[in-house]
């Protein structure tokens, strides 16, 4: 009987430690900067990424870029353009230099998942143009962007230019 008694307590401290061992909470060493923790990971709050949501979406946007285009009908040009993050949203970077309108600053929309972007068509400077980019990518470390661009003249609805361009960070 003593043996039994022995063997229901040991199996029970078992059972309890297994039990204790199940309820650890996996977010207890876990930090999420702009957002929550859910099942051990953090789950980032809109306009931020990184393993501890710490990051805005937009930093990556930052930097020179060398611009090789190909537009029909005017052709290929290389130049660089400058892309900044926006300071007043995250999920937004200021485009400055498109379509070799060096003084003239559009705004891309960055898309939730911090890689898709577009730029709604807005006037490039002065120059009696505007831009429209529906579709364009950055890669995930911000080294290369592409995106392709048709330019119309202001009030236009035909576009007077299409261009496929691809962006390497100087």
């Amino acid at each position: 009987m003593k043996n039994t008694k022995i063997s229901l307590f040991g199996a029970l401290l078992i059972a309890g430690g297994m039990f204790v061992a199940g309820c650890t909470d996996p977010c207890a060493d876990v930090t999420c900067v702009n957002g929550e923790c859910v099942e051990g990971s953090c789950v980032c709050d809109a306009g931020f990424e990184g393993t501890d949501c710490g990051t805005a979406i937009n930093a990556k946007f930052s930097g020179s870029y060398t611009l090789s285009e190909s537009c029909t009908p005017t052709g290929a040009a290389t130049y660089t353009i400058t892309v900044s993050p926006s300071s007043t949203a995250n999920d937004q970077a200021n485009f400055t230099g498109l379509w070799e309108e060096p003084q003239a600053t559009v705004t891309g929309h960055i898309d939730a998942d911090g890689l898709g972007f577009h730029i709604d068509r807005t006037a490039l400077g002065a120059s009696g143009f505007d831009i429209e980019c529906t579709n364009g990518t950055i890669s995930a470390d911000g080294g290369t962007i592409t995106m392709t661009y048709s330019i119309y003249a202001t009030g236009g609805t035909t576009a007077v230019d299409v261009c496929v361009a691809n962006l390497t960070k100087q």
